[in-house]
């Protein structure tokens, strides 16, 4: 077996070879970078009409909603080859569509997908393709999302995120003008922990409550809500979440698939 590889034609044809599979690599199609970021969420995410290669290309950023996906944005992406020799691909992604605007480092393992530095706005329209409820309500106003790290297997996910809800309100129902909310969301193990907060407004909410990682996905909210005594127009709103009117603190339970 030495003494073959010794031979000069042997020797090119193993070079020819290696260099052949070197090209590939290097010219993986972009279609590959959508197959490991649909394994790595588990479905949740996918890209669509990939263009250029898995290390820099570019393409449609897609959420899962029932059997359909719905539209982000146009994203770019850059990664590092040499990623995949610790068993993840580590990509820089950045994206830009009308209101949206999302940067995020992105790392795809085998069964898990891990977000750094994400800094995304998004309108908050892009619910309604991904939730019956506010497909209903249509919402209004701008997403803020940011997380230093988070990490999202198939049922478990870890890290800290925050989402602000800027502008808010919810035109299917009247109910148009309520304030600035904000999300705060700590995970570890099968659960994330939520806090919802008011940052001004006239619909006041508080609130705590659970989004279970494994299946079926829903998030668990309970609080309280109070609307200004002015604000009849929210009324009902205020029935629909369960309490008598405006100007009371009443008591909300909330359960939405996810």
């Amino acid at each position: 077996m030495i003494a073959a590889l010794r031979r000069p034609g042997v020797r090119l044809a193993a070079l020819g070879v290696v260099a052949y599979l070197v090209f590939l690599a290097v010219n993986l199609p972009a279609a590959w970078m959508g197959f490991a970021l649909q394994r790595a969420s588990a479905g949740a995410l996918a890209l669509g009409d990939p263009q250029g290669t898995a290390w820099k290309g570019r393409g449609v950023l897609a959420l899962r909603s029932g059997t359909a996906y719905a539209r982000v944005a146009d994203v770019e992406w850059r990664c590092n080859p040499l990623s995949v020799l610790t068993g993840r691909l580590n990509v820089a992604l950045s994206g830009s569509e009308h209101e949206t605007q999302l940067r995020a480092n992105v790392s795809l393992g085998a069964a898990a997908v891990h977000f750094q530095n994400v800094e995304a706005n998004l309108p908050a329209a892009l619910l309604e393709s991904v939730n019956p409820a506010a497909a209903f309500a249509k919402p209004d106003g701008n997403l803020r999302v940011k997380a230093e790290s988070i990490e999202l297997g198939e049922t478990w996910v870890r890290g800290a995120a925050s989402a602000e809800w800027i502008g808010a309100g919810l035109s299917g129902i009247q109910a148009p003008r309520l304030g600035d909310y904000r999300l705060q969301i700590t995970a570890s193990g099968d659960r994330a922990d939520l806090k919802l907060a008011t940052l001004r407004g006239d619909l006041r909410l508080s609130g705590e409550g659970e989004w279970r990682a494994s299946r079926p996905r829903v998030v668990q909210l309970r609080g309280t809500a109070e609307a200004a005594a002015e604000r009849k127009d929210l009324e009902p709103l205020l029935r629909m979440m369960g309490a008598r009117g405006a100007g009371a603190s009443q008591a909300f339970a909330w359960t939405l698939p996810i």
